[in-house]
């Protein structure tokens, strides 16, 4: 039981890496003006609220009501909804050329939106004995720390040092990715049996979930294929760290994280796809439009 204990802070410890690693590389993103561009942009701003904060509430509500859930699932699939700004998605955005700057500053307002809206949630959904057993003011300084500062201290390193931003962002990126899958092996080894009760209806939730959110973002990406790619990527990226940390926090019980877990592990699969087709689809893309002035020649 005592050897539990270090293995488990060894496993909070990488998540803490992945976590704030992965909010500096979403600070670094973008400059302040292209943050404000992209804020600028009506239309795209309102397709990536309604994709990102707005409608994932709904979806999850029904999923909720159609599939029968255990209590810690359906409580942790409505905070995931209500946690947009995946830190996942700087990573996996990045692939499409040509929208990582422009979309930084979108991934920062996500961000900052999620750090509001799913601690209010959690107040409202949580059990009333897992409120009432956590510091809140404690676990505020512990999320803002993990996630806020590190955020902040992207955005400062890009305005002020923006050759500093070019060469740490790909090392930290690259140290937040291998944190990202050291944590979720650990930890579900560590939540094994938790992980292995969750069943095949709650994984099917969240598959339905996150393939719903991926459908929505592309169908709100409108006609160009690269924001296409950006926003289906982004919308079913939920913020699965600032989650975690709540639940940690606030409940014993390791079926919430496992829960979290079980979502983390469902999502970098269904993106890595997402990621590779839309690639094919470029490189095609690419072959026929230099076949089509060689073809009128």
């Amino acid at each position: 039981m005592d050897a539990a204990v270090p293995f488990e802070e060894s496993v909070t410890l990488f998540i803490h890496i992945f976590i704030s690693l992965a909010m500096l590389c979403i600070g670094m993103s973008a400059t302040l003006r292209e943050m404000g561009d992209s804020l600028l942009e009506r239309e795209k701003l309102a397709r990536v609220l309604a994709a990102n904060v707005l409608i994932p509430p709904i979806l999850a509500l029904l999923i909720i009501l159609v599939f029968p859930l255990p209590r810690p699932a359906s409580i942790v699939l409505f905070l995931l909804a209500v946690a947009p700004g995946g830190i996942n998605a700087v990573q996996f955005s990045t692939k499409a050329p040509g929208q990582t700057v422009a979309d930084g500053g979108l991934l920062v307002l996500l961000s900052l939106i999620g750090l509001v809206l799913a601690p209010a949630a959690a107040q409202i959904v949580l059990p009333i004995d897992a409120l009432e057993r956590v510091a809140w003011g404690q676990l505020v300084v512990r999320i803002v720390g993990v996630i806020g500062v590190p955020l902040v201290i992207g955005i400062l390193i890009r305005r002020f040092a923006p050759e500093v931003a070019r060469h740490v962002y790909k090392p930290a990126m690259l140290i937040s990715t291998v944190s990202f899958i050291v944590s979720v092996v650990l930890s579900l080894s560590l939540r094994q049996d938790a992980a292995a009760d969750l069943g095949v209806t709650t994984l099917a939730a969240m598959l339905t979930f996150i393939l719903a959110l991926m459908a929505l973002g592309w169908f709100l990406g409108g006609s160009d294929p690269e924001f296409r790619q950006v926003l289906a990527i982004c919308t079913n990226l939920r913020n699965v760290g600032l989650v975690y940390l709540l639940v940690d926090a606030c409940c014993f019980s390791p079926f919430y994280s496992a829960s979290v877990l079980a979502f983390m592990a469902l999502m970098v699969p269904c993106n890595l796809v997402l990621t590779i087709v839309c690639a094919v689809a470029r490189k095609r893309r690419a072959r026929q439009a230099d076949v089509e002035p060689s073809t009128g020649a």
